[in-house]
C-alpha cells in the first residue's frame, strides 16, 4: 500500500519545505565559503580550477544518464508505495555504477593521449588530473546508493532531515578537506572533501529517512515507466548540463591556469545563491506542483504565481547583492591575489535574473513535457557553446562572461507560449516584460563594467 498522505494542509507543508531549503542551501554555503577562504590561504588557485573540472565531468555522466527517477517518485501515483521505492532504488544503482565506469575509460584516455592535444599551459595538461578524475569515480557510485526514502521524504515535502543530513555530511567533509590540506596542500585534498560528502549522505539516507528499507527488487514495468518519462530527460538533462558547465571546459581550454582558478572562486560564491533558486524550484516548486496537478489542477496557476512572486524576490536581491557588493567582499575576504574574482562575480550576477525562468521549466516538466524540456536545453546549450567562445573571441572575456549569465534566459519565449493555457495571459505577459529588462540590464552592466577586466 502506499503511504499515508500528509496531515497538514498543503500550504503549511510548502512554507516549513521553503524555509527548511533555505536553511539547507544557506547553512551549506556559509560552511562551504568558510572554507573556501580558508583552502585559499592553503592552496593556489590552480586546484580550484582542477577540482572544477573534475566536478564538472562527473556531472556530465551523471546528467548524461538522467531519466528523472526522483521526478518520477515525486509525480507517480504510485511513487510512494514500497514496491516502487526499491524497484527505483535497483535502477538507481545500475546508473551509478555506468556513470563510473564512463569517468574511468575517461581518465584513461585523457591519461594515454593528453600529452598530444592539451595546450602546455592549459588545466587539461596537468599531470595529476587523470588520477583525480580516476578517484572521482566512487562519487557517482556513492550517489547511486543512496536510499530512495530521501526521495519519498521529497515528494511529501519533508525537508527537515534532508537538511540536517546535507548540513551534517558537509560539516565533516569540509573538516576532512581542511585537515587532508595540511598533510597535502594540493587538488587531492579537495577530492576527500569531495567524496567524504558522499559518503556521508549514502550512509545517513539508508538510516536517517523514515520509509521501506532498501532491497533489491527488479520491476520491468515500474523500469519501463521511468524510461518513457525519463528518456526525453536524457537529452534534456545532457543539454541542460552544457548550458551550465560547457563554460569550465571552453574557458579551460581559452585562459591560463591561475585566471581559470579565479573564475571558478567567483562561480563558487555565484553557486551559493543560484542554489537557493534551484533548490526552491526543483525542491519546493516541483513537489507543491507535483501535488497540485495530482489533486486539484484547476488551483495550479494560483499555486505557480505565489511560487513564481518568491522566486522573483530571491532573483532581484541576489543580483543586486553581487553586482554591488560581490567585489567588496572579494576584496575584504580574499589575498590579494585573488581580487580578479570580485570583477568576475559582478559580471556574473546577471544570472540571477535569467533563472527565474527556471520555475516555468519545473512547470513543463511536472505536466510531462519532457519533449519541450529537451528543446529548451538544446537551445541554452547552443547559446553557451556557441556564444561563449564567439563573444570570447570578438568582444574578450566580460561579454563572455555575460553570456554565461544570459544561458538561462535561452527558450524562455518558447515556454512562455507552452504554458501560456496553463497560467494565462497575464503571467505570460509580465514574462516577456522580464525577459525584455534583463536584456537592457544586461546591456548596461556591460557598458559599466567591462573596463574593469
Amino acid at each position: 500500500m502506499a503511504e499515508d498522505a500528509p496531515k497538514a494542509s498543503l500550504k503549511s507543508r510548502t512554507l516549513w519545505a521553503g524555509g527548511w531549503t533555505l536553511i539547507q542551501v544557506l547553512g551549506q554555503h556559509v560552511i562551504r565559503l568558510g572554507s573556501n577562504l580558508i583552502m585559499t590561504r592553503l592552496l593556489v588557485p590552480e586546484a580550484f580550477g582542477l577540482i572544477a573540472l573534475v566536478g564538472t565531468l562527473v556531472t556530465a555522466f551523471g546528467l548524461l544518464s538522467d531519466i528523472g527517477i526522483s521526478r518520477s517518485i515525486v509525480r507517480e501515483a504510485d511513487g510512494a508505495t514500497p514496491h516502487f521505492l526499491r524497484a527505483a532504488w535497483v535502477v538507481k544503482i545500475g546508473r551509478g555504477m555506468m556513470i563510473a565506469a564512463c569517468v574511468l575509460v575517461s581518465a584513461l584516455a585523457l591519461f594515454l593521449t593528453g600529452h598530444l592535444w592539451a595546450p602546455d599551459e592549459s588545466v587539461y595538461a596537468a599531470p595529476e588530473l587523470p588520477g583525480l578524475i580516476a578517484l572521482s569515480a566512487l562519487v557517482p557510485v556513492l550517489m547511486g546508493v543512496e536510499a530512495t526514502t530521501k526521495e519519498l521524504a521529497q515528494r511529501n515535502l519533508s525537508y527537515k532531515r534532508i537538511t540536517g543530513l546535507e548540513i551534517s555530511a558537509r560539516v565533516i567533509s569540509i573538516l576532512s578537506m581542511i585537515m587532508f590540506a595540511y598533510l597535502s596542500p594540493t587538488a587531492w585534498a579537495l577530492l576527500a572533501g569531495m567524496l567524504m560528502f558522499n559518503v556521508i549522505n549514502s550512509l545517513g539516507s539508508h538510516v536517517v529517512f523514515p520509509g521501506p528499507r532498501m532491497a533489491v527488487v527488479w520491476d520491468r514495468e515500474i523500469s519501463q515507466r521511468l524510461w518513457r518519462y525519463g528518456k526525453w530527460l536524457m537529452g534534456s538533462s545532457l543539454l541542460t548540463f552544457l548550458s551550465r558547465n560547457a563554460d569550465k571546459f571552453i574557458l579551460g581550454g581559452f585562459l591560463d591556469a591561475a585566471t581559470f582558478g579565479l573564475y571558478v572562486i567567483a562561480q563558487i560564491w555565484i553557486s551559493a545563491g543560484m542554489m537557493v533558486v534551484r533548490k526552491l524550484n526543483e525542491q519546493v516548486g516541483f513537489s507543491s506542483m507535483g501535488e497540485v496537478i495530482r489533486t486539484r489542477p484547476e488551483q495550479l496557476a494560483k499555486q505557480f504565481l505565489k511560487l513564481q512572486t518568491i522566486i522573483d524576490l530571491i532573483c532581484v536581491s541576489g543580483f543586486l547583492a553581487c553586482l554591488f557588493l560581490g567585489p567588496l567582499l572579494i576584496n575584504t575576504l580574499y589575498p590579494e591575489a585573488y581580487m580578479q574574482a570580485g570583477a568576475f562575480l559582478a559580471l556574473l550576477a546577471v544570472v540571477f535574473l535569467a533563472m527565474r525562468f527556471t520555475l516555468l521549466n519545473n512547470l513543463l516538466m511536472n505536466l510531462g513535457n519532457s519533449r519541450a524540456m529537451m528543446l529548451v536545453s538544446a537551445l541554452q546549450a547552443i547559446m553557451m557553446c556557441v556564444g561563449l567562445p564567439l563573444a570570447y573571441t570578438v568582444f574578450g572575456l566580460p561579454a563572455a562572461l555575460l553570456v554565461v549569465s544570459l544561458t538561462p534566459l535561452a527558450g524562455a519565449p518558447y515556454v512562455l507560449r507552452l504554458v501560456k493555457p496553463t497560467l494565462g495571459v497575464g503571467q505570460v505577459r509580465f514574462g516577456y516584460l522580464w525577459i525584455g529588462f534583463t536584456l537592457v540590464v544586461t546591456a548596461l552592466c556591460f557598458w559599466w563594467l567591462y573596463t574593469t577586466i
